[in-house]
């Protein structure tokens, strides 16, 4: 994953979002548990009893990848405004509240590994919607205590990641893709 984040590694699940937008990787609530399995936010166990769980009740499958778009899309928005020093749409703001709040009135604070921390209860599918609405709430709020949120400047691209460099400048979500390949469109066009 690319993003340096769970919150932009899923609104990262459009394929590309500059010139043309996707194809969408979010097509269904497998795709939702394995990302968040992918990015450490539930484990392997809790991704393959939730997905048996949803595989027993497809009915609200739908309404519940359409909840999962309008959460990401407006995480992304948000996002994008912090990059561009824009202004925000409070309807992208009240989205990703209302999901994040949902999700914290059923936190629970636990003491494991000598650590206090908080626990989400992973009990039904939409739960794994609520660890993304908390994570990208807890990035748009952490801002103080992280590197700048950056869009990939890749032809095509867009992916939004969380700018590690010393500089503070990377260009590209990933350089081994987009960076090498905005590096050689560079170089065939001064050959021509």
């Amino acid at each position: 994953m690319s993003g340096g984040h769970p919150a932009l590694d899923f609104v990262n699940t459009v394929d590309s979002r500059r010139g043309r937008l996707g194809p969408d990787f979010l097509v269904s609530f497998a795709d939702l548990a394995t990302l968040a399995q992918r990015v450490g936010l539930i484990s392997p166990a809790d991704a393959g009893r939730l997905l048996h769980d949803a595989a027993s009740h497809p009915g609200g499958t739908a309404s519940f990848i359409r909840r999962a778009r309008k959460l990401r899309e407006a995480a992304y928005r948000l996002f994008i405004a912090e990059t561009a020093a824009q202004d925000f749409d409070n309807r992208d703001v009240a989205t990703v509240e209302a999901e994040a709040q949902k999700a914290r009135l059923r936190q629970r604070l636990v003491f494991t590994d000598g650590l206090w921390a908080w626990s989400l209860p992973l009990n039904e599918p939409e739960d794994v919607l609520a660890v993304f609405a908390i994570a990208a709430a807890d990035l748009l709020t952490g801002r103080e205590l992280r590197r700048p949120v950056r869009e990939c400047k890749g032809h095509n691209c867009g992916w939004l990641f969380l700018d590690h460099s010393k500089a503070g400048r990377r260009k590209w979500c990933s350089e081994a893709s987009c960076g090498t390949r905005s590096r050689v469109e560079r170089f065939r066009s001064k050959e021509t």
